[in-house]
């Protein structure tokens, strides 16, 4: 990915060279309008190198559809119905990187959906859990 990146960056200095114009204005113009270009296509890159390391990696990829899941039920308005979803994720997941997303999304959403007390009863199981596996 960083060949590419280097790629563009080096045909983009070269096309600077190359265009330059004889006004004083105008070429300040383009050299920023070339900056732009440069600058657009760096972050391109960089949000297709970010999408690759997570969907690469299936915990990351688990936290980030988990995340998805939250946001589409609260943009329907029903945030509530994403601790269903949390829930069968700890049921059915040991892997501990994706339980500890859970367990503190799943808080999160209980804390804001007036539920403290079961928020804070799933955040100290996540935290027991954590304590008993670094010991």
């Amino acid at each position: 990915m960083h060949t590419v990146r280097n790629t563009i960056t080096g045909l983009t200095a070269a096309l600077l060279l190359a265009v330059a114009p004889v006004s004083q204005a105008q070429e300040l113009d383009d050299l920023e309008l070339m900056q732009t270009f440069l600058n657009i296509m760096t972050d391109y890159f960089a949000i297709i190198e970010s999408t690759h390391d997570v969907a690469s990696n299936p915990e990351k990829a688990a936290i980030m559809q988990m995340q998805k899941i939250q946001e589409v039920y609260e943009q329907r308005g029903e945030k509530a119905r994403s601790t269903e979803v949390l829930k069968q994720v700890l049921e059915n997941s040991d892997n501990q990187a994706i339980r500890n997303a859970a367990y503190i999304m799943l808080g999160d959403t209980l804390k804001e959906t007036g539920r403290a007390n079961e928020a804070l009863e799933y955040l100290q199981k996540g935290l027991e859990e954590n304590i008993k596996a670094s010991n």
